[in-house]
């Protein structure tokens, strides 16, 4: 639980209070049953009802102060456990933010998802408790050892010889029920995915009408997760009772002892009624505390899972939250709004921004999996000049969209060097890099939220008028137009009531609107005719310095008429130059020419 102890640490002043609290409440606790022993000694045997009155007021007032303490606690619990899920969520989503490409490759959706919510929840119970009965119990149980010890020290051995029994136990528990708990958050994991997939493919499913198979597929990862979670609650389950059984035998053993001692009058009937409510109370306690043990058993398979994702080595970006010093972590008017943040970061200086830089391949090979033994770019080599245009033309797979996300730095070569403005992107933070870069992907990726906010992604601070005016030059204006609420039309999941084309152009006016000085298209005019395609690379250089721009395609007619063309072939270069030069010298480039346009 390393991980996990910055985030309460920075609460442990209110802990400590909760703590302190919850320490009063247990000693009025077990005050309570003295004061009732004496009122029945002094009080009820001897027929007086100042003493009753007198330690009856007492009572009252030790309940009184009690239930301040308990209410004191709680809500200092419930604020500092919520408090610290949320910083805890916002860690976690920060540090997700943070991981590089290759890492979220790694790393399954779904269970990131339960990471974040499920896995969370149980270190907020476990918070929560903690401050509420999880430091009461054993509070209270030494106090009423130590009270049954006054009282009768014979009967209280009994209690004693109970209670390695009893830890013993415990451990067995724990030891069993970790990696149970543990596979049942394994399987939750897979569950989530299963629905994850439908929800995300439900169109291919009911296009191929499969819902019989992803019916089957979904009962088998919930039949796994029943029983995953069934064998982690039977087992850890068994236990309860056998505690309880053992703790109700020495109690039973210590009241059969007591029936001489009271014939005898070795003891009188107020301490037999204390000796029974403290017996009570420490039964009480060690069913809490094994509860505890149960709670903790899930909390340290949690804290596990999420310690993964904590210690996982961070992307080079510069984060929103420091995970050095969690000191305003979760205090939302210190670290500032989403779209303030990020307004920072997509706010560059004008000059800076509007400066096209020069981008170099030099020896460029690049692996996704450094295990393959055929690297997906071998050999990259070419110089694209500042504010030109570059047409990347090449068969399906022969490695387009891996290079160029090289640029912003997505990926980072295998060896060889990727280089903006003559200085090579493994030597600029992340942050700083993609400030340059506005990348429009093929399957472009829209977010809940108004047209206008979507296209806003590219300059949180936009104005009504710069937005339309990007959505114009992407040729989005009139359809938006013609949509009921234009740009305040609210837009569904991953634009779901869009056409494939119109979810293009928007990702096209978000990236125009961010005006950066180097511009990727990858292939995200493959969904609008020639026409509109024509427009869009106009408005593209007419943008005043014009930036650097990289272009995928798989029209031939796309790239005729630019000044640069590079043409791959199974990740390597066959073919770089102008149009003339390669129908002149290439083979590669001239059967796509040939295929498409005779």
């Amino acid at each position: 639980m390393s991980h996990i102890f910055p985030y309460w640490r920075k609460y442990k002043k209110s802990i400590l209070i909760a703590i302190a609290f919850l320490s009063f409440e247990a000693f009025f606790d077990v005050l309570q049953p003295t004061i009732v022993a004496q009122i029945i000694n002094l009080g009820v045997q001897n027929s007086d009802m100042d003493v009753v009155l007198r330690l009856g007021g007492l009572m009252l007032l030790v309940t009184a102060l009690l239930a301040t303490c308990a209410v004191v606690r709680c809500v200092i619990s419930s604020r500092v456990s919520q408090s610290f899920g949320a910083d805890l969520r916002l860690g976690l989503f920060a540090k997700i933010n943070s991981f590089s490409f290759e890492t979220l490759g790694k790393k399954e959706t779904a269970g990131l998802i339960t990471r974040l919510t499920n896995d969370t929840s149980h270190l907020v119970m476990f918070t929560n408790g903690m401050m509420r009965i999880f430091v009461k119990s054993p509070l209270v149980l030494i106090g009423a050892f130590s009270m049954t010890l006054l009282l009768n020290f014979r009967l209280a051995i009994v209690l004693i010889a109970v209670t390695p029994i009893i830890g013993v136990l415990m451990y067995i528990s724990m030891k069993v029920g970790f990696p149970l708990f543990n596979r049942m958050q394994q399987a939750l994991d897979r569950n989530n995915s299963v629905i994850r997939e439908y929800l995300s493919g439900v169109r291919v499913v009911k296009a191929y009408n499969t819902f019989t198979q992803e019916t089957a597929r979904f009962d088998d990862s919930n039949s796994n997760l029943a029983a995953a979670s069934t064998t982690a609650m039977r087992v850890t389950g068994v236990f309860q009772p056998i505690i309880s059984f053992t703790i109700n035998m020495g109690l039973v053993a210590s009241l059969w002892l007591a029936r001489d001692w009271v014939a005898a009058q070795e003891m009188n009937v107020g301490q037999i009624i204390a000796f029974i409510n403290y017996m009570n109370q420490i039964m009480f306690s060690m069913g809490t505390i094994f509860m505890v043990y149960q709670q903790l058993i899930r909390a340290k398979a949690s804290a596990e899972r999420i310690g993964e994702v904590l210690s996982e080595e961070s992307d080079n970006i510069t984060n929103l939250v420091n995970f050095e010093n969690l000191e305003d972590l979760g205090n939302l008017e210190s670290l500032g709004s989403l779209e303030n943040s990020q307004k920072s970061q997509n706010t560059v200086d004008s000059t800076a921004n509007f400066a096209p830089p020069s981008i170099q391949f030099e020896n460029v090979t690049f692996h996704y999996n450094k295990t393959a033994s055929k690297p997906i770019l071998q050999d990259v080599s070419f110089k694209l000049p500042a504010g030109k245009t570059l047409g990347i033309i090449g068969s399906t797979g022969s490695g387009k969209t891996s290079l160029v996300q090289l640029i912003p730095g997505f990926y980072f070569p295998t060896s060889g060097t990727v280089k903006i403005a003559e200085t090579p992107i493994t030597t600029e933070n992340a942050a700083d890099l993609r400030s340059l870069v506005a990348y429009v992907a093929q399957q472009n990726t829209l977010f809940y939220g108004t047209i206008a906010d979507n296209i806003k992604m590219g300059k949180f601070d936009a104005t009504a008028e710069e937005i339309e005016q990007a959505a114009k030059s992407a040729c989005a204006h009139d359809f938006i137009t013609e949509i009921p609420d234009g740009y305040n039309a609210v837009i569904g999941q991953k634009g779901v009531n869009l056409s494939g084309g119109q979810r293009q152009r928007i990702g096209i006016a978000r990236a125009l609107l961010k005006k950066s000085s180097v511009l990727i298209l990858d292939d995200c005019v493959s969904a609008v005719d020639v026409e509109t395609e024509s427009k869009i690379m106009a408005a593209v250089n007419a943008i005043n310095p014009a930036p650097t721009c990289l272009m995928i395609t798989q029209r031939i007619s796309s790239v005729i008429n630019l000044p640069y063309v590079l043409v791959l072939d199974e990740g390597q270069v066959v073919g770089f130059g102008s149009h003339s030069e390669l129908m002149a010298k290439c083979t590669t480039y001239q059967e796509i020419y040939h295929s498409q346009l005779i």
